[in-house]
């Protein structure tokens, strides 16, 4: 690597295509018809940016800039920076944009042609670190013969539709890289190239990486450029459809993170309740369930002469590794709550609602393990409804279903769901029959219009058995009910009543010590290891002169707890449990 005038050339020749004097070989062969297949692609670009091109990717770049939406302004401006400032310390010629068909690579394609677009710009104009003369993004793409048929005929459609360069390797990323640098220098391109990739953080290899990192000393030598290295799935798939980017249709699919077709299977937190297939990949919650449908590669490969197991066709698979989190709302057992409205977070009305559901809920054997409070916009409400249908078997919210322009729950539950707004035949007719109307006015019609999968769901509510005045609203595992709190309490206590029939009963019992907290940790933490099946709750008291804590013991096994109590009783010993306190606790234990 010393040698001056070619010395690293000479070695990463030699890297890519093998020692020339050994014997042929296979592999030999192979080196040779990929330093070829470089060759041919090599040398000046045959081709530049038409007009259209040039005004295409120039509108995408003003429309960058004009984000209204900051954090997303933020990171792009961040990504346009570092790609300009590859452009203007290797030119053009020498940036090439990894381009594998993914998300990321959709990410890392627009915002190059951006800045390319704005290179060229100041190239017209005389400015010292213009390209010369128009240009095109360069691409690279490694193609697998593993190939999802979609990735590669995404790849194709994308790069026509951009007009950029492309670069195509039947190779491995590090075979093509090595034979991609090693014919750019014979024909005497740029000295070193500047690679841009889609790593993100938290991906498998950005360890350590930065904005601008060199190759590591095992690969060819070039610069990596990580212009999108601090976004995350969220904002990925943000970008995307703020700016109506097309993307491969397995992401409309439930896939997620793309790889092969043997270790690549739809994301198993998507699937649909009804069995109907998956969600598609920007309705993902929890983001970092995003590589759930990489199927493990720990099994044992296929004998000689077997087919390997084809994941598309075998979708259990994808279950042994991630099941879906979500039970039928019959059998539910998790539940969550999202409290919507403007005037509770702005301290106009106390809400009340997410306290009587909480007793309800509890008393009726489910776990709330989520409560959110959210304003009347329609992104918030749905960002949250999807995070919490995804993760829970049960999701109540109170409030927003009204006529006015703020109820705007109904939307954000169909946007949250990836479902449209469809007038519900039997809400127009109950609508109508409740105001006395033929027809709806414009406010009527808004609340009969509801996402597609909505069940009206009835139960008995007068004196002999007729069903209520008013349904409701269920949308797969979301029950929406509005937020006046006599409405809202009469409508959860007849779900619970109705739709759930979880047979779990949870037993509390309660320790009155005289103990203060800080000495009962490591008694605690033996008792949590001792009794997993047992949920442990500690509770200082600085106000009560005969007794500091209160410990609460819940478990869904009367016999279970019954024994955590005696244990934790014999640790303390008995002179430590307060059997009469001054102050009335049932409450811990409702």
């Amino acid at each position: 690597a010393a040698c001056p005038g070619g010395g690293v050339l000479r070695s990463v020749a030699a890297w890519a295509l093998g020692d020339a004097s050994q014997e042929a070989s296979p592999a030999s062969d192979e080196a040779s018809a990929l330093a070829a297949q470089a060759r041919a692609q090599a040398g000046p670009d045959p081709k530049s940016w038409s007009d259209a091109d040039q005004e295409s990717a120039w509108a995408l770049r003003e429309a960058l800039r004009a984000c209204p939406d900051a954090r997303m302004q933020a990171a792009v401006d961040g990504a346009l920076c570092v790609l300009g400032d590859a452009l203007r310390l290797y030119g053009a010629p020498a940036v090439v944009g990894s381009f594998n068909g993914g998300k990321d690579a959709v990410v890392v394609l627009h915002l190059l042609r951006a800045a390319v677009a704005e290179a060229n710009r100041r190239a017209e104009g005389g400015d010292a670190w213009g390209l010369g003369c128009r240009q095109r993004p360069h691409l690279v793409y490694f193609h697998d013969p593993r190939e999802f048929p979609e990735v590669e005929a995404f790849v194709q459609q994308a790069v026509t539709d951009t007009n950029g360069r492309l670069f195509r390797y039947e190779a491995d990323i590090l075979q093509g890289l090595g034979a991609h640098v090693s014919a750019q220098r014979d024909v005497g391109g740029p000295p070193v190239l500047a690679f841009v990739l889609g790593t993100r953080v938290g991906d498998p290899n950005c360890k350590g990486q930065t904005a601008f990192a060199p190759s590591s000393d095992w690969m060819p030598p070039f610069m990596r450029v990580n212009p999108i290295l601090d976004w995350d799935y969220g904002l990925v798939w943000a970008f995307i459809r703020a700016f109506s980017l097309p993307y491969c249709a397995l992401y409309d699919q439930g896939y997620t993170s793309l790889g092969h077709t043997e270790d690549t299977v739809p994301n198993p937190a998507l699937a649909r309740p009804d069995g109907q297939g998956h969600y598609p990949a920007h309705m993902l919650a929890d983001w970092t369930l995003e590589r759930a449908g990489r199927v493990s590669k720990r099994k044992a490969p296929a004998k000689e002469g077997e087919a390997p197991e084809n994941p598309r066709a075998s979708p259990t698979r994808a279950a042994a590794d991630v099941r879906p989190r979500r039970r039928s709302v019959r059998s539910a057992r998790t539940a969550g709550l999202v409290i919507i409205g403007d005037e509770l977070l702005k301290a106009k009305v106390q809400d009340t609602n997410a306290h009587y559901a909480l007793q309800v809920l509890r008393k009726a054997g489910l776990d709330c393990q989520r409560v959110a409070v959210v304003p009347d916009v329609l992104e918030d409400i749905a960002d949250e409804v999807r995070r919490q249908s995804q993760r829970l078997d049960l999701v109540i919210t109170s409030g927003g279903v009204g006529p006015t322009h703020d109820d705007v729950t109904i939307r954000a539950v169909a946007e949250a769901l990836g479902e449209g707004l469809e007038e519900h035949a039997r809400m127009v007719a109950m609508i109508k029959e409740a105001y006395g109307v033929e027809e709806l006015t414009e406010a009527q019609g808004k609340m009969a219009r509801l996402p597609a999968s909505t069940r009206l769901r009835t139960v008995p509510g007068g004196p002999n058995g007729e069903p209520s005045k008013w349904p409701i609203l269920q949308v797969q595992n979301i029950f929406v009910l509005p937020g006046v709190p006599a409405f809202f309490e009469k409508k959860l206590d007849d779900i619970v009543e109705h739709f759930v029939a979880t047979e779990r009963t949870i037993h509390t019992r309660q320790l009155v010590l005289n103990v203060a907290e800080e000495h009962l940790v490591a008694k605690l933490n033996a008792l949590v290891a001792r009794y997993p099946d047992v949920s442990f709750g500690s509770y200082p008291s600085v106000e009560t002169p005969d007794f500091k804590t209160v410990i609460t013991i819940e478990s869904e096994s009367e016999a279970r707890a019954g024994e955590a109590v005696a244990a934790l009783e014999a640790d303390v010993g008995a002179a430590a449990v307060v059997r009469r306190p001054s102050k009335d606790l049932r409450r811990m234990l409702n």
